[in-house]
C-alpha cells in the first residue's frame, strides 16, 4: 500500500508550511488571536488526500483529484532553496501579513466560498518505493489565513492534486511545478516582478532563462537568484532593482527598441560608473534604458541618414559618460551635495520620457565633448540624423518641442 510522507524528506527545496508557520508565530501571539475569526469551511464530503494515496488505482495516477488536505501534510517549494514558490515570504513578509489580516478582518472569517481550491503535485519519494510527498504550488496565503483563523491549530483545506510521473529528477519536478505556478502567477496581481521571474526561471521558460543568462554575462544581481544558482563572486555584483524592459526576453522590450548589444553596453558602462565614480550598489531600470538609448542613437547614427559614420564609437561614448559623471561628482566645497548619481537618470515628477531625460541631462556638454575629440569647430545640430532619431524617440508631444529647443 502506498504511503504519504508528510515531512518533505528527500527534497531539499521543500519546507513544511505548518512547521514554518509555527516557527514564526509564538504561542502567545496565537493565543492573542484565538477566536478572533471564524472558519466556515467544511470539507468532510470530499475524499481525503491520505485515502487517495493509500488506495490509488492505476487510473488515479493518470488524472487530477480534488481532495481535502490536512495542513500539516502540506510542503511547498521554497524559492531561497532553489524552488519555485514563496511559502516563507507568505509567512514572514510584513506586506503579506498585512494583506492576510486585512482580508480576515474584512470578512470576519475564513470563508470557504472565497478560498476556492489550492493546487499541488505529489512527488515520488526519491528512495522509498510507493511513498509520496505533497508539494503545493498555489495557495500559500490561504494556508496562512486558515491557520490564523484557527489560532494555529491544524485543519483541512481543499486542493486539486495530481501524481508526478515516477523516475524524473528533483529539478524536473521543480520545473513542472514552477511552470504551473508561473502560469497562475501571470494572472495574479499578488505576484510581484521578482516572484513571477523566479517561478518562470524555475520553470525554464525561454524569456526568464534569457534574462538570467544576460544578467550573468554582464555580472548583475537580481534578487538572490545568482546566489541561489551558486554563481561564484555574485554577492559582490551590482544589483538591478527591476527587470523592466529585460524580463520579456530576446527580441523584446529594450532589446527590440535599442538592440541587444546596446543594452549590454549600457550595463557595462553603468557598472564602470558605479564602481569608479558614484559607488552605487543598486540600479533601477530607467538608467539602463537611458544609456542604451544613447548608445543606439549616437553610435548607430551620424550627421546624415546615408553614407555617414556614426557620431561616436562605443569607446568614445563610454569615455564621455565616465568623464561627464566624474565632472558632475567633483567638488571643492564640502557643503556641495549636488552630485549626479546614475539613478538620477530616472523619472521625476511627471516626466517619464527617456529621450527627453537624456537630452536635458547631457546637453550641451556632449556636443562640446564631440567637438573636442573630433577636432571640429562646429558641433552636430538638431538637423543631424542622430538628433532626429533622438527626437523621434521622444513620444510626449509637449516634451518633444522642449527637447528640440534643448538640442538645437
Amino acid at each position: 500500500m502506498a504511503k504519504l510522507i508528510t515531512d518533505g524528506s528527500g527534497y531539499s527545496d521543500l519546507i513544511n508550511n505548518f512547521n514554518t508557520f509555527h516557527a514564526h508565530y509564538s504561542e502567545d501571539e496565537l493565543l492573542d488571536i484565538k477566536g478572533k475569526w471564524e472558519d466556515d469551511s467544511d470539507y468532510s464530503s470530499y475524499r481525503t488526500l491520505e485515502d487517495l494515496v493509500e488506495n490509488a488505482t492505476p487510473e488515479d495516477y493518470e488524472t487530477s483529484h480534488v481532495v481535502s488536505v490536512w495542513i500539516p501534510h502540506i510542503n511547498s517549494s521554497e524559492e531561497s532553496l532553489g524552488g519555485g514558490d514563496r511559502p516563507l515570504w507568505s509567512i514572514t513578509n510584513s506586506s503579506a501579513q498585512k494583506t492576510q489580516f486585512s482580508c480576515l478582518n474584512r470578512e470576519g472569517k475564513y470563508r470557504q466560498s472565497a478560498a476556492g481550491v489550492l493546487s499541488g503535485m505529489l512527488r515520488p519519494h526519491q528512495t522509498l518505493l510507493d511513498h509520496w510527498v505533497l508539494s503545493k504550488f498555489i495557495g500559500n496565503n490561504r494556508v496562512v489565513k486558515k491557520l490564523l483563523a484557527n489560532g494555529g491549530r491544524p485543519s483541512r483545506v481543499l486542493m486539486q492534486v495530481q501524481f508526478h510521473e515516477v523516475g524524473k529528477t528533483a529539478e524536473e519536478y521543480i520545473q513542472i511545478e514552477s511552470e504551473l505556478h508561473s502560469t497562475d502567477a501571470g494572472d495574479r496581481s499578488g505576484q510581484n516582478e521578482k516572484q513571477k521571474f523566479m517561478s518562470g526561471f524555475r520553470a525554464n521558460r525561454e524569456h526568464e532563462v534569457f534574462a538570467f543568462d544576460f544578467l550573468k554575462k554582464y555580472e548583475y544581481n537580481y534578487g538572490t537568484v545568482m546566489q541561489q544558482e551558486g554563481i561564484e563572486g555574485s554577492e559582490n555584483w551590482l544589483t538591478l532593482k527591476s527587470l523592466q524592459g529585460i524580463k520579456n526576453g530576446q527580441g523584446n522590450g529594450l532589446f527590440k527598441t535599442y538592440g541587444e548589444e546596446n543594452v549590454g553596453r549600457a550595463l557595462q558602462t553603468i557598472k564602470r560608473l558605479c564602481n569608479e565614480v558614484t559607488k552605487e550598489t543598486v540600479i533601477g531600470a530607467t538608467p539602463v534604458e537611458a544609456i542604451a538609448l544613447m548608445y543606439h542613437v549616437y553610435t548607430e547614427n551620424g550627421k546624415r541618414a546615408e553614407n555617414s559614420a556614426p557620431l561616436f564609437t562605443h569607446m568614445e561614448l563610454e569615455d564621455f559618460f565616465i568623464k561627464y559623471f566624474t565632472h558632475k561628482n567633483q567638488s571643492s566645497d564640502m557643503f556641495d551635495n549636488d552630485k549626479l548619481m546614475v539613478n538620477d537618470l530616472s523619472w521625476s515628477g511627471g516626466v517619464k520620457d527617456i529621450a527627453y531625460i537624456c537630452g536635458k541631462q547631457f546637453w550641451p556638454l556632449i556636443v562640446e565633448y564631440w567637438k573636442k575629440i573630433k577636432e571640429k569647430q562646429i558641433g552636430f545640430s538638431i538637423e543631424s540624423h542622430a538628433n532626429l532619431r533622438l527626437v523621434d524617440l521622444c513620444k510626449d508631444k509637449n516634451l518633444k518641442k522642449e527637447l528640440k529647443a534643448i538640442i538645437a
